[in-house]
């Protein structure tokens, strides 16, 4: 929390000529009251008045003229770099106009005395709009002198007005590599991403199968788990997560109004200011420290080394799961180039775990760790074996031993034999995780949008398969577990995907296609998409979300398989459609 401490008569901040009367007793005991054991930020002003740090207090002076370092006090520049020097504490600013004034844009709660007594001051408190703000007074004599004490706690963002600002930013800005400006957001914040301890996951695919399962054990060894995976699909809420549950609304918008009134200040510096997704990023850091999380999985937006996630200091063990061609004009155009991207996430003496894969990119990320210090697991694909895959559960063999998970789709066989290795890593680590929590954490993840499925009679399957490498693992999936089976597919895209080759791998199983236009200002358009998608099936329809459900549903037998695939960002839409129909 930030909050502005003040007394003022007649409008105008308590004092004259600098000089500021301590001796008001009111004031002094609610000065007193709040600032105990918290951190004080003052001006120059009200610090030479002063004369010396508060006790019981840490007090950090901002000033250009005047030093002062000792113990419990110190001096710096800047209100942003005080607020970075005081973490997550409380911090209360006291101080004239001129601190006042940058500091109230960014308060939380001010805490405000109208002395009612003819008590001179030289400098305005800064104007600001009541409405703004939830507003408590209590009333007070002490010492023959009647106060008033106005307590405003700023209002909160709505969910909504939260959604709204980040997809204003969003459309504005779109991908804007490099960690400078999550850094300095981050360092006005307190560096909130340096109280927790983290499990990082770089990858082209299963990033997000991969970090529920981790996240599903960890709850289930008794540790308070954050997580956060990007994008969201079904709930705004769901890419941060505390055991499983997503963040409550509420909390969402309080913390992304804090955020806001940060990156405002950095805009009006003249600052670079953070994108959407760092701002996400951000978001995740403060919620997971506010909430005294033991350990948080932490998902990679796009590469590795650039991006935004990669400012933590504290990772436990870093992940890199499986890597194909993607993002080439940020990442690179080969397997290789992304692959050292995406290692940039490994920390100098952290372990890491890859996924077993394409020889490029294990020799690359061996590369990597011995450059790092790190010791480097790779899972064996040739142990992994599978066992039986139905509409809700996968049986596998890895390393001799039998599992079973309550995800569908083949390939999460390959992503759960990467999280036991994790778990062994964990152990070493000191993590107490039991054999029975790895088994039940691993049978009971839930992951909606892989290879899910919603429905029966016709079996409805939902998968987020929007590269090359996971449409390869769909195929796969499908022919195992869909073998003999009539499919019609749903399909939508974005237009900066590898969508012709996704086609190529997948459409050649369905017996129809409705092509659709996803909601989103990158979405390539149900006709376009059509045109690719009849070089490999002739029984093609370009229509809306709702007739596709319509059609599909209609055209499927009780023994089909109706798969809507492609772009993560309508199936939360066509799922309410599907699920809104009768029978």
């Amino acid at each position: 929390m930030i909050a502005i401490i003040a007394a003022y008569a007649h409008g105008r901040v308590i004092g004259c000529a600098g000089k500021i009367p301590w001796n008001i007793p009111g004031e002094q005991a609610r000065f007193r009251e709040l600032t105990t054991g918290n951190v004080v930020i003052m001006g120059r002003r009200t610090y030479e008045e002063i004369g010396r740090p508060l006790p019981n207090r840490d007090t950090i002076l901002v000033s250009s003229t005047l030093s002062v370092e000792q113990e419990h006090c110190t001096t710096v520049p800047t209100l942003a770099q005080a607020l970075a020097l005081a973490g997550g504490r409380e911090v209360f600013i006291s101080g004239g106009e001129q601190l006042y004034r940058e500091a109230l844009p960014l308060a939380d709660v001010l805490y405000l005395t109208t002395v009612e007594a003819d008590i001179p001051g030289d400098r305005f408190f800064p104007e600001f709009d009541p409405d703004d703000y939830e507003i408590t007074q209590e009333k007070r004599v002490d010492g023959n002198i009647p106060y008033i004490y106005w307590t405003y706690r700023r209002r909160p963002m709505t969910p909504d007005q939260a959604q709204n600002y980040l997809q204003e930013i969003a459309a504005a800005r779109g991908i804007v590599l490099g960690l400078g400006p999550i850094r300095a957001l981050l360092a006005r914040l307190g560096n909130p991403q340096d109280r927790t301890k983290f499990i990082h996951i770089a990858g082209t695919n299963g990033k997000g199968s991969t970090g529920a399962m981790l996240c599903s054990v960890l709850t289930q060894a008794g540790y308070r788990t954050g997580q956060f995976s990007s994008p969201a699909v079904f709930d705004p809420m769901e890419p941060w997560r505390i055991d499983g549950t997503p963040i409550p609304a509420d909390t969402y918008a309080r913390l992304m109004t804090r955020i806001r009134a940060q990156r405002d200040a950095m805009l009006e510096a003249g600052e670079p200011v953070p994108t959407a997704f760092e701002l996400e990023t951000a978001l995740a850091f403060l919620y997971f420290a506010e909430q005294s999380c033991d350990i948080a999985v932490l998902e990679c937006g796009m590469g590795g080394l650039e991006d935004a996630t990669n400012v933590i200091t504290t990772t436990e063990v870093s992940l890199l799961t499986s890597i194909g061609l993607e993002h080439t004009k940020f990442l690179g155009n080969t397997i290789a180039k992304i692959a050292r991207n995406k290692a940039g996430i490994i920390k100098s003496g952290v372990p890491a775990v890859l996924q077993g894969q394409d020889a490029a990119v294990c020799e690359t990320v061996r590369a990597v760790c011995a450059q790092t210090g790190s010791e480097l697991v790779i899972t064996r694909p040739e142990e992994i074996s599978l066992i039986s895959a139905s509409g809700d559960r996968t049986e596998l063999s890895y390393r001799g031993q039998r599992w079973k998970l309550s995800l569908d789709g083949s390939y999460q066989m390959y992503n759960a034999a990467q999280v036991i290795e994790t778990v062994d890593i964990l152990r070493r680590c000191g993590y107490a995780i039991s054999d029975q929590a790895l088994w039940d954490g691993l049978l009971q993840t839930r992951w909606p949008g892989r290879f899910e499925t919603i429905a029966e009679n016709p079996r409805v399957i939902l998968d987020g398969a929007h590269n090359p490498d996971a449409a390869g693992r769909l195929r796969q999936a499908l022919e195992r577990s869909c073998a003999g089976k009539r499919i019609v597919m749903i399909m939508g895209v974005l237009a900066d995907k590898e969508f012709d080759r996704v086609a190529e791998l997948v459409i050649p199983l369905a017996s129809r296609v409705y092509t659709v236009t996803p909601d989103n200002p990158r979405a390539l358009d149900a006709e376009s998409l059509a045109e690719t998608v009849r070089r490999y099936c002739t029984e093609v329809q370009a229509c809306t979300m709702e007739q596709a459900v319509q059609r599909a549903l209609a055209d499927a037998g009780a023994d089909d398989v109706i798969l809507a695939f492609g772009s993560l960002s309508y199936l939360g839409e066509l799922r309410k459609l599907i699920q809104t129909k009768p029978n």
